[in-house]
């Protein structure tokens, strides 16, 4: 047996290497060594190293400029983490089921300090096209990023934000504190109409949020929409 001391510490290769795929998988466009790198914050050298043995074992590829993008293994992780998330059917099922005109629903879960989408429907548009995520937001700009930090306990809040700007942080705990009062987020417009009503829920023990945003509405009307939002939860939650 080996008396070498066992170590808690990441492979920080490996974190290095999940981050340069994040980047790939979340970027509009094909990226370069670097651009990549300072994203990252990483040297170029290494940079190049991790990308070079993902496209060797198809997590990215390069374009005829050089520059890199996700590879073929992207669509076989989509496929894998669809049948192995309960949380992502459960929550995709029901959200294709719902169509609106009046306003956007949005699903989506909290990675490190960002939002990640994986059901974003406009108002108008086929449910169906509301799949396959959005755009990354911090969550100090989403409803549902802030719903989400709010159920955190206080220790582990802290520790979330701690990297923030003060800008980000302005105004977050009378946020946090009017969320876990209410049991839901609400955003208003600056004519203090209320855009934006965001809540939590739960499947196998991951948890996610759910908004509604794009509107604009009165007080009066806030009732019926919490209700609305939480039909939907109920319905996520009873079909896993």
């Amino acid at each position: 047996m080996s008396d070498k001391p066992q170590t808690s510490q990441p492979n920080q290769s490996l974190v290095d290497g999940i981050r340069c795929f994040q980047e790939l998988t979340t970027s509009d466009h094909p990226l370069g060594t670097k651009e990549l790198a300072e994203r990252l914050g990483i040297n170029m050298i290494k940079v190049n190293r991790l990308l070079r043995t993902l496209k060797a074992i198809g997590m990215a590829e390069q374009n005829q400029q050089k520059k890199y993008l996700p590879g073929p293994v992207v669509h076989v992780l989509a496929a894998q983490s669809f049948h192995s998330s309960a949380l992502f059917r459960a929550a995709t099922h029901v959200a294709i089921s719902h169509a609106y005109d009046d306003r956007t629903l949005a699903i989506g879960i909290l990675w490190k300090d960002a939002v990640v989408y994986m059901y974003h429907a406009l108002a108008h548009q086929n449910p169906a096209e509301g799949l396959g995520g959005y755009h990354l937001y911090h969550a100090s700009q989403s409803s549902i990023g802030k719903a989400l930090l709010a159920e955190m306990d206080d220790e582990t809040l802290t520790l979330c934000i701690t990297d923030w700007s003060e800008e980000a942080r302005a105004g977050l705990a009378d946020t946090i504190a009017a969320i876990r009062r209410n049991g839901y987020a609400c955003q208003r417009d600056a004519a203090g109409r209320i855009n934006n009503i965001a809540a939590t829920f739960s499947v196998g023990g991951a948890r996610a949020g759910i908004a509604f945003t794009d509107i604009a509405i009165e007080d009066g009307a806030l009732e019926n929409y919490v209700g609305e939002l939480k039909t939907l939860i109920r319905e996520i939650e009873s079909y896993a």
